[in-house]
C-alpha cells in the first residue's frame, strides 16, 4: 500500500476513533458513577483536578481509552484490509458510519444518564422554596454554654446505614459494618426502639464530597447557576453564608480539618479556610512536616491508618490548650471504586469495597473508642455522618431496588437528648443545627439554614414537604442561591461570554526595535478588521503614541517599536482589536518593566534579585490571607537571597511583608497581621499592611504614596517601585493556592 493511503487511513482513524473516546468514556464514567447529576458534573469539572486520584486516571486509561485505541484498531484494519471499492464503494462510508452512530451513542447515552430533558425543564422553572424556607444563622439567636464542648466530627466517605445487614435496617444479608452499627444503636441516630439504623437523606446538590460538606456545615445544597458554579474563581466560598465554622469561630474555637488526600481538590481547602480559619493538614501538609516521604503516595493521598494516627497527636496537643477546639476529618479509603485495601483489611468478604467497609468499620470505632479514653472526652461531643452515598454502581447491584438508601449518622456525648423515641424523617442539612445543639447550645426556633433541630419537635423539611416534593424543588435553579454566592446576574452573564484573549511575545532580539507580536486569538466572533498597538512610556499621557500591527502570513501580527523611543524598565503599551460588527476590545495590555513579566514565582523571585539590590527601585512585598503554605524551599532560599533575614517556616501560613532595596530592609514576618511604613525618597512613601488569617479589609494594603495599588485577590502580593518618582514599574499576585499570577 502506498505511504500516501497510509497516511490518510490513519487519519480516518483518528478522526473516527475520537466518537469511540466519547462513547466508552460515557460508559464507564456513568457505570462508575451511577448517581452522577449534571449540578454535581459541572462543580467537579469546574473545579481544579489537583488532588484527584492516580487510580481514578488509571481506571480510565483502562476502561476508556484503552477500549477506544482496540476501536481504532480495527476501523484501521478494515481501512487498510479492505480496497476504496469494496462493499460496492461505500468502505469509507461504513468506516464514517461507525463513528458517526458512536457518538450518537454517546450523546443519547449521556442524555438519558444525566436526565438532560428534566434538567433543562428544571433551569427554566425557577423554585423560590430554598429562599422560603432558609432560615439564616445571621438572624438567629444562638447562645453557647459557659463551658464550651469541643467537638470531633468525622466525615465518614460513602458510609450508608446500607452497609449494615437488614436485621438492622441496612440492605445486606451480612453486616459490613457491625463495630459502627453497634456504636449508633449505643448512641443517638434518630430513630425508635426497633434496633433499625436511620441515616439522613441526601438530597440534590449534596450527593458529592464537596456538596456534602457543605451542606451538612450550612444546611443548604452546593447548588447554583451552571455557568457561574466555579468556586476556583471565586476568592471566598459563598461569603454571605455563616456556616457551622463561622459560628464555632465566633465562639473562640480552635479549628483544623484533616484529611488523607489534596484539600484543594473539590474546593474544600477554601471552603474550610473561608468560613471558620481552619488550619488544613492533608497530604501536601504531611509530606512538607515530614511525617510521610515525599515520595509517598497511596489511594488518593495517604491512608485513614495513618489518618487517625495523626488525628490522635492533633488532639492530644489540642487538650492542652486553653480554647475549645473542632477537629474535622474526612476519610478516604471507601471512596470508590471498590475502595483502598490497606494493610489492616481482612478478606472475609467476595468483594474488596465489602472488605475495604468493614476495615474502615473497625477504624473509625477504635478511634472513638480511643477518644473515649482521653481525660478530654468528658467534654467532647463526637459526630460521625456518611457524606453522601456511594457511586459505586456495581456494590450496589444487589441491594433491593426498593430500597432507600441514607447515609449513616451518630452523636456520640451530645449535651442534649431527644424528646420523643420517634424515627425521624432528615436529610443531611439537619446535621447544621443538629450538631450545634449538641454541643449544649440553644438555637431560637430550633432552624438553621434548611436545617432542624433533631434533638427537638421541631419538623424537617422532609417531614413537612414529603421527600418528593422537596427534592423536585431542589432540582430546578434558583436565584437565591446565587445571590448567597456572591454571584451577579451580571457576573452569571460574563461567564457564560468568554473575553477575546491572545498570546503576546516581546522580541528584544534586535537592539534598534523591540518586536511585539500576537497570535493565537481565541474566543473571538468577529472578524479582525484591524490591530493596534497603543504604547505611552512611564506612563505620560504626552507621549503616547499608535502603531497599526501588520498581519503576518501564519495568522499572527507585530509590529515593531523603536527601542530609543521607549525605556524597557518603564512603558506601558495595549493592543487594541477592531471587530467587522464595530467592535474595539483590549486583547492584552502590559504596565511598566518588559523585564519582569514571570508567571511562575521561582522565576519572578530570581528577576527580583537585582531591584532589591538597586538604588534606584524598592521591593514591596505583601500578604493577603493564605499565600505562604505553598512556599518551595527554593522560594523561601529566593526570598532570603532578597534580603529577608526572618525564618520562614515551610508549609505554614504565615505574613510576610517587606520594603527591600540597597540600604532598606522594613521587614515582618509574623503569624499575625503586619502593619509597616516610611520614606524612601522624596518621591516615595509607603504603607503595606498585611495578613494571611484576616477577613477585615483593613487589614490589607499597597498604598504608594497614600495610592492603594492592591488587588483584592488572595495571594502573596509584589511591587516593584522607582525611588525617583514612585511610578509602579512592576504589580502581580502570585495565589501558590490556585496557582494562578495575576497583574494589572
Amino acid at each position: 500500500m502506498k505511504k500516501r493511503n497510509i497516511l490518510k487511513n490513519i487519519i480516518a482513524t483518528i478522526i473516527i476513533a475520537v466518537p469511540f473516546l466519547l462513547f466508552f468514556t460515557s460508559w464507564w464514567f456513568f457505570h462508575t458513577w451511577n448517581t452522577m447529576t449534571v449540578n454535581e458534573l459541572v462543580f467537579n469539572v469546574k473545579m481544579s483536578l489537583s488532588g484527584a486520584s492516580h487510580a481514578m486516571i488509571k481506571l480510565f486509561v483502562m476502561k476508556a481509552f484503552l477500549p477506544a485505541c482496540i476501536a481504532a484498531l480495527l476501523v484501521f484494519l478494515f481501512l487498510t484490509v479492505f480496497k476504496k471499492e469494496a462493499f460496492k464503494g461505500k468502505r469509507n462510508l461504513i468506516a464514517a458510519m461507525s463513528g458517526i452512530l458512536a457518538l450518537v451513542a454517546a450523546i443519547g447515552y449521556t442524555w438519558i444518564q444525566l436526565d438532560m430533558t428534566t434538567y433543562i425543564n428544571q433551569q427554566i422553572h425557577a423554585s423560590t422554596f430554598i429562599k422560603d424556607n432558609y432560615v439564616d444563622p445571621n438572624t438567629v439567636d444562638i447562645q453557647f454554654p459557659t463551658r464550651k464542648r469541643n467537638l470531633v466530627y468525622i466525615y465518614l466517605e460513602s458510609m450508608e446505614v446500607t452497609d449494615a445487614d437488614k436485621e438492622h435496617g441496612g440492605g445486606f444479608d451480612k453486616n459490613r459494618i457491625p463495630e459502627l452499627t453497634d456504636l449508633a444503636l449505643e448512641n443517638e441516630f434518630f430513630g425508635d426502639n426497633s434496633g433499625e439504623l436511620n441515616g439522613g437523606f441526601s438530597m440534590p446538590g449534596t450527593d458529592w464530597t464537596m456538596g456534602a460538606i457543605f451542606a451538612q456545615s450550612t444546611g443548604l445544597p452546593l447548588q447554583i447557576s451552571i455557568d457561574a458554579n466555579s468556586m476556583s474563581d471565586q476568592e471566598t466560598f459563598f461569603p454571605t453564608v455563616k456556616a457551622l465554622g463561622d459560628i464555632l469561630k465566633d465562639e473562640g474555637y480552635h479549628q483544623e480539618y484533616l484529611c488523607g488526600s489534596n484539600a484543594t481538590f473539590g474546593g474544600r481547602e477554601l471552603f474550610f479556610r473561608t468560613h471558620g480559619d481552619f488550619d488544613i493538614i492533608d497530604y501536601p501538609y504531611a509530606k512538607e512536616q515530614g511525617w510521610i516521604p515525599k515520595d509517598y503516595g497511596v489511594w488518593w493521598g495517604f491512608e485513614d491508618q495513618k489518618l487517625f494516627d495523626y488525628a490522635k497527636e492533633r488532639l492530644l496537643e489540642l487538650s492542652k490548650i486553653d480554647e475549645p477546639f473542632n477537629m474535622t476529618l474526612l476519610t478516604v479509603d471507601t471512596h470508590f471504586e471498590d475502595g483502598y485495601v490497606c494493610k489492616l483489611c481482612e478478606n472475609e468478604f467476595d468483594d474488596q469495597y465489602s472488605n475495604v467497609f468493614a476495615c474502615s468499620s473497625r477504624q473509625a470505632t477504635s478511634f472513638v473508642k480511643w477518644i473515649q479514653q482521653q481525660d478530654f472526652y468528658e467534654n467532647t461531643t463526637i459526630v460521625l455522618v456518611g457524606d453522601h452515598p456511594t457511586m459505586d454502581a456495581d456494590y450496589c447491584l444487589e441491594i433491593p431496588g426498593d430500597y432507600t438508601r441514607t447515609v449513616y449518622t451518630c452523636f456520640i456525648n451530645a449535651d442534649c437528648g431527644v424528646h420523643d423515641r420517634l424515627k425521624r424523617k432528615y436529610t443531611t442539612f439537619d446535621m447544621f443545627p443538629t450538631t450545634i445543639a449538641a454541643l449544649g447550645a440553644t438555637i431560637d426556633g430550633n432552624r438553621l439554614g434548611l436545617g432542624a433541630n433533631l434533638f427537638s419537635t421541631k419538623e424537617t423539611l422532609l417531614e413537612t414537604y414529603g421527600m418528593d416534593y422537596e427534592k423536585s424543588e431542589l432540582d430546578k435553579k434558583s436565584k437565591f442561591m446565587n445571590e448567597l454566592a456572591g454571584i451577579s446576574d451580571e457576573s452569571i452573564a460574563s461567564q457564560n461570554y468568554a473575553e477575546p484573549t491572545a498570546d503576546v511575545t516581546i522580541d528584544k532580539s534586535d537592539k534598534e526595535n523591540i518586536k511585539i507580536i500576537v497570535n493565537s486569538i481565541s474566543n473571538n466572533i468577529e472578524q479582525v478588521e484591524k490591530m493596534e498597538l497603543e504604547v505611552q512610556p512611564e506612563g505620560d499621557q504626552e507621549r503616547n503614541f499608535t502603531v497599526k500591527m501588520d498581519k503576518n502570513a501564519d495568522g499572527s501580527y507585530s509590529a515593531d517599536i523603536p527601542a530609543d523611543k521607549i525605556d524597557e524598565t518603564d512603558t506601558d503599551f495595549r493592543i487594541y482589536m477592531d471587530g467587522s460588527l464595530g467592535s474595539r476590545i483590549c486583547l492584552f495590555s502590559q504596565r511598566g518593566d518588559i523585564n519582569l513579566k514571570q508567571t511562575d514565582i521561582g522565576d519572578y523571585l530570581k528577576a527580583l534579585k537585582k531591584y532589591a539590590e538597586s538604588e534606584d527601585y524598592t521591593v514591596f512585598i505583601t500578604t493577603r490571607k493564605s499565600a505562604a503554605m505553598r512556599l518551595t524551599d527554593e522560594n523561601i532560599a529566593d526570598l532570603h537571597a532578597l534580603g529577608i533575614e526572618d525564618e520562614i517556616s515551610k508549609g505554614e501560613d504565615i505574613t510576610i511583608t517587606a520594603a527591600i532595596n540597597n540600604n532598606l530592609k522594613d521587614i515582618i514576618v509574623s503569624k499575625q497581621s503586619a502593619d509597616i511604613e516610611g520614606t524612601v525618597s522624596d518621591n516615595l512613601s509607603y504603607h503595606l499592611k498585611g495578613s494571611w488569617d484576616s477577613f477585615d479589609d483593613r487589614d490589607f494594603a499597597l498604598e504608594i504614596n497614600g495610592n492603594n495599588v492592591m488587588m483584592e485577590r488572595k495571594g502573596l502580593h509584589f511591587a516593584v517601585v522607582k525611588n525617583s518618582n514612585g511610578r509602579v514599574v512592576d504589580y502581580a499576585d502570585f495565589d501558590l493556592l490556585d496557582k494562578e499570577c495575576r497583574r494589572y
